[in-house]
């Protein structure tokens, strides 16, 4: 009979080891001891530090709940805040927002405060065939945010956060409009680009609302309208991919009446 070979030992401790080296490394990542006390502003900011979110949301709830008149109280408010962000909880995040400008109103915070919160409601906004109503609180509070700080370094940002709403807003009422043209109901399409029109000036995809007015305008035959619309596609947006069609449209219609 042939002998057994047997595996030395020490091949048999190298799988051994470098297992308990991940454990021991995964429970050290894991096992986090937070060296300051309970209900400190230092242990909520040591756990904000380590990306540890949920554990800083705690900590920084009772802090605010031991120290609400604390000087760092609405620093407090802000980082639990901004830690909700961070874990994507963003209805939670503007309603620490809203209470960081209620309950500290004079505190320095206050503006970032207002900017994050509209931020948070615009975060809400997964797309177009969701509920857009987020977008339209976040608007309302860009446009106090603009009002409230005009030369803020801030501004700029809070003027594209209102065109990319817009935006969100142009195409929600355009699937709208798409609807209503497949139940073949032209004063619908009519009234809702009518409304989009007046609306909704900032978005960039005015230059379709404006084309599609146009055409509906055309195939209905209020070449008045037609003329209109045409005519302010070009003025606001002469470099539109769509220039070119609405002048070719323009120079079918007829001469415009005297006066009109």
């Amino acid at each position: 009979m042939q002998a057994r070979r047997s595996t030395p030992r020490w091949q048999l401790l190298i799988p051994a080891a470098a297992l308990a080296a991940a454990l021991a490394a995964a429970l050290a990542g894991c096992g986090y001891t937070n060296p300051y006390p309970a209900g400190s502003y230092e242990r909520a900011l040591a756990y904000t530090d380590r990306g540890k979110h949920r554990e800083a949301v705690d900590a920084y709830t009772a802090f605010l709940r031991r120290s609400p008149t604390d000087s760092l109280a609405a620093r407090a408010q802000l980082e639990k805040a901004r830690s909700y962000i961070a874990t994507e909880e963003y209805p939670l995040a503007a309603v620490e927002l809203q209470i960081l400008r209620q309950e500290y109103p004079n505190s320095e915070l206050v503006e970032e405060a207002l900017f994050e919160e509209a931020r948070s409601h615009l975060l809400q906004v997964g797309g177009v065939e969701r509920d857009v109503t987020p977008a339209r609180e976040a608007r309302v509070l860009f446009r106090s945010y603009l009002q409230t700080y005009p030369d803020s370094p801030r501004a700029e940002a809070a003027r594209a956060h209102l065109v990319e709403i817009s935006d969100v807003l142009a195409l929600k009422q355009l699937g709208v409009v798409e609807v209503y043209r497949q139940l073949h109901k032209p004063d619908a399409m009519a009234v809702t680009l009518d409304r989009l029109l007046a609306e909704e000036p900032e978005t960039r995809h005015r230059d379709r609302i404006l084309m599609d007015r146009a055409r509906l305008a055309l195939r209905r035959g209020e070449e008045p309208r037609a003329r209109e619309v045409l005519e302010a596609l070009l003025r606001e947006r002469p470099d539109s991919k769509l220039a070119g069609e609405a002048r070719r449209l323009l120079d079918g219609l007829p001469p415009a009446a005297p006066g009109s």
